[in-house]
Protein backbone atom coordinates (compact mmCIF):
# COMPACT_ATOMS: atom_id res chain seq x y z
CA UNK A 1 0.00 0.00 0.00
CA UNK A 2 1.28 3.15 -0.96
CA UNK A 3 0.34 7.00 -1.62
CA UNK A 4 1.92 9.31 -4.12
CA UNK A 5 1.04 12.92 -4.26
CA UNK A 6 2.20 15.83 -6.68
CA UNK A 7 1.32 19.51 -6.81
CA UNK A 8 2.86 21.76 -9.77
CA UNK A 9 4.32 24.90 -10.00
CA UNK A 10 0.83 26.51 -10.28
CA UNK A 11 -0.52 24.96 -7.48
CA UNK A 12 2.11 25.88 -4.85
CA UNK A 13 2.57 28.53 -2.74
CA UNK A 14 6.21 29.51 -4.56
CA UNK A 15 5.88 28.31 -7.81
CA UNK A 16 7.53 25.03 -7.13
CA UNK A 17 7.06 21.13 -7.42
CA UNK A 18 6.10 19.27 -4.73
CA UNK A 19 6.05 15.75 -4.58
CA UNK A 20 5.33 13.53 -1.83
CA UNK A 21 5.27 9.85 -1.10
CA UNK A 22 4.03 7.33 2.15
CA UNK A 23 5.79 3.91 1.35
CA UNK A 24 3.41 1.23 3.27
CA UNK A 25 5.55 -1.79 3.61
CA UNK A 26 5.00 -4.85 5.83
CA UNK A 27 5.46 -3.78 9.85
CA UNK A 28 9.13 -4.71 10.32
CA UNK A 29 10.39 -4.02 7.37
CA UNK A 30 13.49 -1.55 7.48
CA UNK A 31 14.26 0.57 4.82
CA UNK A 32 17.23 2.82 4.28
CA UNK A 33 17.91 5.93 2.49
CA UNK A 34 20.35 4.82 -0.13
CA UNK A 35 23.19 7.19 -2.70
CA UNK A 36 24.34 5.81 -5.91
CA UNK A 37 27.03 7.67 -7.67
CA UNK A 38 26.78 8.27 -11.32
CA UNK A 39 28.96 5.82 -13.46
CA UNK A 40 29.16 3.25 -16.27
CA UNK A 41 27.15 -0.56 -15.80
CA UNK A 42 27.32 -3.30 -17.73
CA UNK A 43 25.31 -5.65 -15.47
CA UNK A 44 22.64 -4.54 -12.85
CA UNK A 45 21.71 -7.82 -10.44
CA UNK A 46 18.12 -7.31 -9.75
CA UNK A 47 16.13 -9.53 -7.23
CA UNK A 48 15.70 -11.94 -9.91
CA UNK A 49 17.28 -10.81 -13.12
CA UNK A 50 20.48 -10.01 -14.12
CA UNK A 51 20.66 -7.20 -16.40
CA UNK A 52 23.35 -6.89 -19.17
CA UNK A 53 23.32 -3.02 -20.09
CA UNK A 54 26.37 -0.66 -21.32
CA UNK A 55 25.20 2.35 -19.65
CA UNK A 56 25.78 5.53 -18.28
CA UNK A 57 23.78 5.85 -14.68
CA UNK A 58 22.97 8.80 -13.21
CA UNK A 59 23.47 9.58 -9.64
CA UNK A 60 20.67 8.65 -7.63
CA UNK A 61 19.47 8.73 -4.09
CA UNK A 62 16.36 6.94 -2.71
CA UNK A 63 14.87 5.00 -0.17
CA UNK A 64 14.45 1.30 -0.45
CA UNK A 65 13.73 -1.90 1.99
CA UNK A 66 17.03 -3.09 3.01
CA UNK A 67 16.78 -6.42 0.80
CA UNK A 68 15.87 -4.40 -2.54
CA UNK A 69 18.34 -2.74 -4.73
CA UNK A 70 15.08 -0.66 -6.33
CA UNK A 71 13.60 2.36 -4.83
CA UNK A 72 10.22 3.00 -3.44
CA UNK A 73 10.77 6.65 -3.60
CA UNK A 74 14.03 8.42 -5.11
CA UNK A 75 15.31 11.11 -7.48
CA UNK A 76 19.02 11.22 -9.67
CA UNK A 77 20.66 14.59 -10.47
CA UNK A 78 19.10 15.99 -13.37
CA UNK A 79 16.06 16.59 -10.76
CA UNK A 80 13.83 13.81 -11.50
CA UNK A 81 11.66 12.21 -8.45
CA UNK A 82 9.57 9.09 -8.97
CA UNK A 83 7.75 6.48 -6.71
CA UNK A 84 5.59 3.58 -7.52
CA UNK A 85 2.83 1.65 -5.83
CA UNK A 86 1.15 -1.71 -6.35
CA UNK A 87 -1.67 -1.59 -8.37
CA UNK A 88 -3.95 -5.50 -9.18
CA UNK A 89 -5.39 -5.60 -12.65
CA UNK A 90 -7.28 -8.47 -14.34
CA UNK A 91 -3.94 -9.26 -16.11
CA UNK A 92 -1.74 -10.23 -13.43
CA UNK A 93 -4.44 -12.77 -12.53
CA UNK A 94 -4.72 -13.64 -16.77
CA UNK A 95 -1.06 -14.05 -16.61
CA UNK A 96 -0.16 -15.46 -13.52
CA UNK A 97 0.24 -18.95 -14.68
CA UNK A 98 2.25 -17.75 -17.59
CA UNK A 99 4.54 -15.48 -16.12
CA UNK A 100 8.16 -15.58 -15.59
CA UNK A 101 10.20 -13.90 -12.87
CA UNK A 102 10.65 -10.21 -13.80
CA UNK A 103 11.46 -6.91 -12.66
CA UNK A 104 9.20 -5.75 -9.76
CA UNK A 105 8.16 -1.66 -9.77
CA UNK A 106 10.79 -0.54 -7.05
CA UNK A 107 13.27 -1.93 -9.69
CA UNK A 108 11.84 -0.12 -12.65
CA UNK A 109 11.50 2.76 -10.78
CA UNK A 110 15.39 2.69 -9.89
CA UNK A 111 16.30 2.17 -13.31
CA UNK A 112 14.12 5.09 -15.01
CA UNK A 113 15.86 7.01 -12.52
CA UNK A 114 19.06 6.20 -13.13
CA UNK A 115 18.56 6.78 -17.14
CA UNK A 116 15.81 9.45 -17.39
CA UNK A 117 16.91 13.19 -17.62
CA UNK A 118 13.87 14.39 -17.47
CA UNK A 119 10.24 12.55 -16.40
CA UNK A 120 9.78 11.82 -19.77
CA UNK A 121 12.58 10.03 -20.53
CA UNK A 122 12.18 8.12 -17.13
CA UNK A 123 8.86 7.02 -18.07
CA UNK A 124 10.17 5.95 -21.55
CA UNK A 125 13.47 3.34 -19.81
CA UNK A 126 10.33 2.27 -17.21
CA UNK A 127 8.15 1.25 -20.43
CA UNK A 128 11.42 0.07 -22.28
CA UNK A 129 12.72 -2.42 -19.71
CA UNK A 130 8.68 -3.21 -19.00
CA UNK A 131 7.84 -4.52 -22.87
CA UNK A 132 11.34 -6.53 -22.92
CA UNK A 133 11.30 -8.09 -19.06
CA UNK A 134 8.07 -7.90 -17.54
CA UNK A 135 7.21 -7.57 -14.14
CA UNK A 136 6.61 -10.14 -11.83
CA UNK A 137 8.04 -11.91 -8.90
CA UNK A 138 7.43 -11.35 -4.83
CA UNK A 139 8.69 -7.43 -3.55
CA UNK A 140 7.06 -8.76 -0.24
CA UNK A 141 9.33 -10.20 2.21
CA UNK A 142 8.60 -14.09 3.13
CA UNK A 143 6.17 -13.76 0.63
CA UNK A 144 5.62 -16.33 -2.80
CA UNK A 145 5.36 -14.65 -6.13
CA UNK A 146 1.70 -15.67 -6.10
CA UNK A 147 0.85 -13.45 -3.10
CA UNK A 148 3.63 -11.36 -3.23
CA UNK A 149 3.89 -9.58 -6.62
CA UNK A 150 1.67 -6.99 -8.02
CA UNK A 151 1.84 -4.72 -11.25
CA UNK A 152 2.75 -1.21 -11.03
CA UNK A 153 1.50 2.75 -10.99
CA UNK A 154 4.41 5.24 -11.05
CA UNK A 155 4.40 9.12 -10.49
CA UNK A 156 7.43 10.76 -12.23
CA UNK A 157 7.83 14.30 -11.87
CA UNK A 158 10.69 16.97 -12.98
CA UNK A 159 10.90 20.89 -12.56
CA UNK A 160 7.91 21.39 -15.35
CA UNK A 161 5.70 18.56 -15.50
CA UNK A 162 4.34 15.15 -14.42
CA UNK A 163 3.45 11.71 -15.95
CA UNK A 164 0.99 8.89 -14.35
CA UNK A 165 1.85 5.44 -15.63
CA UNK A 166 -0.19 2.93 -14.85
CA UNK A 167 0.49 -1.07 -15.80
CA UNK A 168 -1.06 -4.60 -16.63
CA UNK A 169 1.58 -7.19 -17.04
CA UNK A 170 3.64 -5.51 -20.36
CA UNK A 171 0.82 -3.26 -21.14
CA UNK A 172 0.83 0.46 -19.91
CA UNK A 173 -0.63 3.30 -20.38
CA UNK A 174 0.28 7.29 -19.56
CA UNK A 175 -1.01 10.45 -18.72
CA UNK A 176 0.87 13.94 -18.93
CA UNK A 177 0.04 16.43 -16.47
CA UNK A 178 1.29 19.78 -16.66
CA UNK A 179 -0.13 21.36 -14.03
CA UNK A 180 -2.93 21.04 -10.77
CA UNK A 181 -2.08 18.64 -8.36
CA UNK A 182 -2.82 14.68 -8.72
CA UNK A 183 -2.06 11.19 -6.75
CA UNK A 184 -2.07 7.95 -7.15
CA UNK A 185 -2.91 4.59 -4.46
CA UNK A 186 -3.23 1.15 -4.83
CA UNK A 187 -6.06 1.43 -7.80
CA UNK A 188 -5.88 2.33 -11.72
CA UNK A 189 -6.94 5.67 -12.21
CA UNK A 190 -6.35 6.37 -16.12
CA UNK A 191 -10.02 6.59 -17.19
CA UNK A 192 -10.60 7.05 -20.88
CA UNK A 193 -8.10 10.01 -21.55
CA UNK A 194 -4.89 9.27 -21.74
CA UNK A 195 -1.30 10.75 -23.61
CA UNK A 196 -0.26 7.41 -24.83
CA UNK A 197 -0.45 3.75 -24.42
CA UNK A 198 0.69 0.45 -25.46
CA UNK A 199 -0.34 -0.14 -29.38
CA UNK A 200 -2.40 -2.98 -28.37
CA UNK A 201 -4.21 -1.76 -25.04
CA UNK A 202 -7.95 -1.80 -26.50
CA UNK A 203 -7.89 -4.95 -28.49
CA UNK A 204 -6.45 -7.42 -25.59
CA UNK A 205 -9.16 -5.63 -23.16
CA UNK A 206 -11.69 -6.55 -26.25
CA UNK A 207 -10.01 -9.71 -26.77
CA UNK A 208 -10.17 -11.04 -22.97
CA UNK A 209 -14.21 -9.75 -23.11
CA UNK A 210 -13.43 -6.36 -20.44
CA UNK A 211 -14.51 -3.92 -22.72
CA UNK A 212 -17.09 -3.85 -25.55
CA UNK A 213 -15.90 -1.61 -28.06
CA UNK A 214 -19.33 -1.38 -29.68
CA UNK A 215 -21.19 -0.15 -26.63
CA UNK A 216 -18.70 1.82 -24.22
CA UNK A 217 -16.19 4.25 -24.78
CA UNK A 218 -12.58 2.59 -23.85
CA UNK A 219 -12.15 2.98 -19.91
CA UNK A 220 -8.56 1.58 -19.35
CA UNK A 221 -9.35 1.38 -15.46
CA UNK A 222 -13.28 -0.14 -15.54
CA UNK A 223 -11.30 -2.51 -18.36
CA UNK A 224 -7.96 -4.00 -16.39
CA UNK A 225 -8.85 -3.18 -12.81
CA UNK A 226 -9.23 -6.80 -10.68
CA UNK A 227 -12.57 -6.15 -9.26
CA UNK A 228 -13.08 -9.41 -8.73
CA UNK A 229 -10.54 -10.11 -6.62
CA UNK A 230 -9.40 -6.96 -4.95
CA UNK A 231 -11.95 -4.61 -2.74
CA UNK A 232 -11.17 -1.10 -3.78
CA UNK A 233 -11.81 -0.18 -0.01
CA UNK A 234 -8.02 -0.20 0.79
CA UNK A 235 -7.32 2.52 -1.66
CA UNK A 236 -10.36 4.34 -3.32
CA UNK A 237 -10.73 5.84 0.22
CA UNK A 238 -7.36 7.01 0.44
CA UNK A 239 -6.84 8.16 -2.57
CA UNK A 240 -10.32 10.41 -2.70
CA UNK A 241 -8.74 11.90 0.27
CA UNK A 242 -5.24 12.68 -0.55
CA UNK A 243 -7.26 14.21 -4.12
CA UNK A 244 -9.32 16.26 -1.71
CA UNK A 245 -6.81 17.39 0.37
CA UNK A 246 -4.17 18.75 -2.40
CA UNK A 247 -7.79 20.63 -3.87
CA UNK A 248 -8.28 22.38 -0.26
CA UNK A 249 -4.59 23.31 -0.61
CA UNK A 250 -3.92 24.88 -3.91
CA UNK A 251 -2.68 27.92 -4.82
CA UNK A 252 -0.85 26.95 -1.18
CA UNK A 253 1.05 24.20 -0.87
CA UNK A 254 4.21 23.67 0.42
CA UNK A 255 6.18 21.26 2.35
CA UNK A 256 4.87 22.20 5.60
CA UNK A 257 1.76 21.47 4.26
CA UNK A 258 2.73 18.42 2.31
CA UNK A 259 3.79 17.03 5.92
CA UNK A 260 0.67 17.56 6.79
CA UNK A 261 -1.47 15.96 3.97
CA UNK A 262 0.60 12.81 4.71
CA UNK A 263 -0.14 12.68 8.44
CA UNK A 264 -3.80 12.59 7.85
CA UNK A 265 -6.31 9.96 9.33
CA UNK A 266 -9.21 11.91 8.00
CA UNK A 267 -9.09 13.79 11.10
CA UNK A 268 -12.18 16.54 11.25
CA UNK A 269 -14.32 14.35 9.04
CA UNK A 270 -17.00 11.77 10.03
CA UNK A 271 -14.53 8.78 9.72
CA UNK A 272 -13.19 10.69 12.74
CA UNK A 273 -14.44 10.79 16.41
CA UNK A 274 -14.14 9.68 19.94
CA UNK A 275 -13.50 5.82 19.04
CA UNK A 276 -10.72 6.28 16.51
CA UNK A 277 -7.31 6.82 16.72
CA UNK A 278 -4.65 5.81 14.66
CA UNK A 279 -3.18 2.56 16.58
CA UNK A 280 -6.53 0.54 16.39
CA UNK A 281 -7.23 1.50 12.77
CA UNK A 282 -10.65 0.34 11.58
CA UNK A 283 -9.64 1.58 7.80
CA UNK A 284 -7.03 2.57 5.81
CA UNK A 285 -5.62 5.94 6.25
CA UNK A 286 -2.63 8.29 4.14
CA UNK A 287 -0.67 7.46 7.18
CA UNK A 288 -0.37 4.12 7.77
CA UNK A 289 -0.38 1.94 11.07
CA UNK A 290 -0.70 -1.94 11.57
CA UNK A 291 -3.83 -2.92 12.82
CA UNK A 292 -3.84 -5.47 15.88
CA UNK A 293 -6.79 -7.83 14.30
CA UNK A 294 -4.58 -7.13 10.74
CA UNK A 295 -6.79 -5.63 8.78
CA UNK A 296 -4.18 -3.38 7.84
CA UNK A 297 -0.56 -5.53 7.19
CA UNK A 298 1.87 -3.01 7.76
CA UNK A 299 3.13 0.99 8.30
CA UNK A 300 3.81 3.53 6.44
CA UNK A 301 8.10 2.52 6.58
CA UNK A 302 9.30 5.96 4.90
CA UNK A 303 7.47 8.88 4.42
CA UNK A 304 9.27 11.16 1.51
CA UNK A 305 8.89 14.99 0.14
CA UNK A 306 10.97 16.42 -2.23
CA UNK A 307 10.85 20.22 -4.11
CA UNK A 308 11.80 21.08 -7.19
CA UNK A 309 12.59 24.67 -7.86
CA UNK A 310 12.12 25.05 -11.30
CA UNK A 311 14.85 28.07 -11.10
CA UNK A 312 17.69 25.77 -9.10
CA UNK A 313 19.51 23.20 -11.58
CA UNK A 314 21.07 21.76 -8.53
CA UNK A 315 20.06 18.19 -7.68
CA UNK A 316 17.17 18.83 -4.72
CA UNK A 317 17.70 17.60 -0.94
CA UNK A 318 14.88 15.31 0.49
CA UNK A 319 12.52 15.42 3.42
CA UNK A 320 12.58 11.52 5.11
CA UNK A 321 10.67 10.66 8.49
CA UNK A 322 10.97 7.10 9.46
CA UNK A 323 8.25 5.31 10.57
CA UNK A 324 4.28 7.23 9.69
CA UNK A 325 4.79 10.84 9.79
CA UNK A 326 2.32 10.96 12.44
CA UNK A 327 4.52 9.14 15.42
CA UNK A 328 8.05 11.06 14.01
CA UNK A 329 9.72 14.17 12.41
CA UNK A 330 11.12 14.98 8.57
CA UNK A 331 14.69 15.48 8.32
CA UNK A 332 16.29 17.02 5.55
CA UNK A 333 19.24 15.28 3.52
CA UNK A 334 21.24 16.13 0.92
CA UNK A 335 21.79 14.93 -2.61
CA UNK A 336 25.44 13.72 -1.34
CA UNK A 337 27.50 10.55 -0.31
CA UNK A 338 27.81 12.16 3.21
CA UNK A 339 24.86 11.15 4.21
CA UNK A 340 24.57 10.17 8.42
CA UNK A 341 25.70 6.72 9.17
CA UNK A 342 22.44 6.48 10.94
CA UNK A 343 20.30 6.88 7.92
CA UNK A 344 21.71 4.43 5.84
CA UNK A 345 21.84 1.48 8.32
CA UNK A 346 19.77 -1.30 7.73
CA UNK A 347 20.01 -3.60 10.63
CA UNK A 348 21.83 -6.51 11.40
CA UNK A 349 20.57 -8.35 7.87
CA UNK A 350 22.92 -6.69 6.10
CA UNK A 351 22.59 -4.99 3.12
CA UNK A 352 22.40 -8.01 0.66
CA UNK A 353 20.40 -7.48 -2.10
CA UNK A 354 18.02 -11.11 -2.26
CA UNK A 355 14.88 -12.33 -3.79
CA UNK A 356 11.85 -11.21 -1.42
CA UNK A 357 11.38 -14.56 -0.09
CA UNK A 358 14.41 -15.83 0.76
CA UNK A 359 15.36 -12.22 2.21
CA UNK A 360 17.00 -12.58 5.81
CA UNK A 361 14.55 -11.32 8.76
CA UNK A 362 16.04 -7.95 9.60
CA UNK A 363 16.58 -7.47 13.12
CA UNK A 364 17.11 -4.01 15.98
CA UNK A 365 19.86 -2.48 15.27
CA UNK A 366 20.62 0.74 18.03
CA UNK A 367 23.30 2.25 15.32
CA UNK A 368 19.99 2.41 12.54
CA UNK A 369 18.19 5.34 12.88
CA UNK A 370 14.81 3.69 10.87
CA UNK A 371 15.17 0.39 14.03
CA UNK A 372 14.78 2.87 16.35
CA UNK A 373 11.73 5.14 15.37
CA UNK A 374 10.19 1.32 15.03
CA UNK A 375 10.84 0.83 18.48
CA UNK A 376 9.20 4.45 19.69
CA UNK A 377 6.63 3.08 16.99
CA UNK A 378 5.94 -0.04 19.33
CA UNK A 379 6.24 1.58 22.75
CA UNK A 380 3.67 4.10 21.74
CA UNK A 381 0.94 1.77 19.93
CA UNK A 382 1.16 0.11 23.94
CA UNK A 383 -0.09 3.56 25.12
CA UNK A 384 -1.20 5.77 22.66
CA UNK A 385 -2.56 8.96 24.03
CA UNK A 386 0.15 9.63 26.68
CA UNK A 387 2.78 8.71 24.73
CA UNK A 388 1.70 10.18 21.46
CA UNK A 389 1.38 13.46 23.04
CA UNK A 390 4.75 13.59 24.81
CA UNK A 391 6.34 12.17 21.80
CA UNK A 392 5.13 15.01 19.87
CA UNK A 393 5.89 17.78 22.22
CA UNK A 394 9.67 16.67 22.55
CA UNK A 395 10.46 16.22 18.50
CA UNK A 396 7.64 19.42 16.94
CA UNK A 397 10.94 21.69 17.45
CA UNK A 398 13.24 19.63 15.32
CA UNK A 399 10.97 19.98 12.75
CA UNK A 400 10.17 23.88 12.74
CA UNK A 401 13.61 24.71 12.91
CA UNK A 402 14.27 22.47 10.05
CA UNK A 403 11.68 24.35 8.21
CA UNK A 404 12.50 27.63 9.22
CA UNK A 405 16.25 27.15 8.68
CA UNK A 406 15.89 25.30 5.11
CA UNK A 407 15.25 28.43 3.06
CA UNK A 408 18.28 30.28 3.67
CA UNK A 409 20.65 26.96 3.34
CA UNK A 410 19.02 26.75 -0.07
CA UNK A 411 19.84 30.09 -1.13
CA UNK A 412 23.94 29.61 -0.81
CA UNK A 413 25.97 28.60 -3.71
CA UNK A 414 25.89 24.57 -4.78
CA UNK A 415 29.36 24.03 -3.64
CA UNK A 416 28.77 25.95 -0.17
CA UNK A 417 25.11 24.35 -0.07
CA UNK A 418 25.73 20.79 0.11
CA UNK A 419 28.44 21.28 3.02
CA UNK A 420 26.27 23.28 5.07
CA UNK A 421 23.32 20.68 4.01
CA UNK A 422 25.46 17.83 5.27
CA UNK A 423 26.39 19.35 8.66
CA UNK A 424 22.38 20.95 9.30
CA UNK A 425 21.01 17.12 8.31
CA UNK A 426 23.95 15.64 10.72
CA UNK A 427 22.99 18.06 13.51
CA UNK A 428 19.28 17.72 12.96
CA UNK A 429 19.29 13.55 13.23
CA UNK A 430 21.82 14.24 15.98
CA UNK A 431 19.07 15.61 17.62
CA UNK A 432 16.00 13.30 17.22
CA UNK A 433 18.20 10.57 18.37
CA UNK A 434 18.81 12.29 21.60
CA UNK A 435 14.77 12.64 21.89
CA UNK A 436 14.51 8.78 21.22
CA UNK A 437 17.35 8.10 23.83
CA UNK A 438 15.79 10.09 26.28
CA UNK A 439 12.07 8.55 25.55
CA UNK A 440 13.94 5.16 25.65
CA UNK A 441 14.87 5.72 28.86
CA UNK A 442 11.61 7.30 30.30
CA UNK A 443 9.62 4.21 28.87
CA UNK A 444 12.20 1.56 30.03
CA UNK A 445 12.65 0.22 26.01
CA UNK A 446 16.07 -1.68 25.77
Amino acid sequence: MCDVLVALADATKNGTILFGKNSDRPAGECQVLHFAPAGQFTEVECSYLKLSLDSEFLATMGCRPYWCWGYETGLNEAGVVGGNTAVFTRSSVEDKTRRQPGLTGMELLRLGLSLGKSAEEALQVIIEFLENYGQWGSALQGKGHDEGSYDNAFLLADRTEAWILETAGKRWIAERLAGGVCSISNELTIRTTSTISSADIKDYASQNGWWNEERDNFDFARAYGDHEHYSRQGAHIRLMRSRQLLQKHRGSIDAAVMMEILRDHYENTFLGGPQFHQFLPDFHTLCMHHSPSGFTWGNTATSAIIELNPADSAPPPLWLCYSPPCTGIYNIYPFSTRLPTAVTEPGKAGLTVLKAPEAPEDTFDQESLWWRCHRILEAIAGDPPARHRELQRLLGHIEEHSLNTIAGILSKSPARRESELCRFAQSEVDALLGVLSLLEERWHLS
